[in-house]
């Protein structure tokens, strides 16, 4: 979990220590429809995981998106 979350802090441009794995996906500064498609890519490039825009769209915070890529 803590190498995706700074996964995600790097791919956001935030601080290291931002994010926790119960942080609200609302509650993040630059989380958007742009922020989902690098998701998307992230998950393919790290992962090896193929995420529909369905599963993202019904995640909630930080852990969801680690659960789409094997990471919780």
């Amino acid at each position: 979990m803590k190498e995706f979350i700074q996964h995600l802090e790097n791919m956001l441009e935030l601080q290291p220590g931002e994010l926790q794995a119960t942080t609200p996906l609302i509650d993040i500064t630059g989380w958007d429809s742009m922020a989902a498609v690098g998701f998307l890519a992230l998950a393919d490039r790290d992962y090896g995981k193929a995420v529909s825009p369905a599963a993202i769209k019904i995640c909630k915070t930080v852990g969801d998106l680690a659960a789409l890529v094997g990471q919780s």
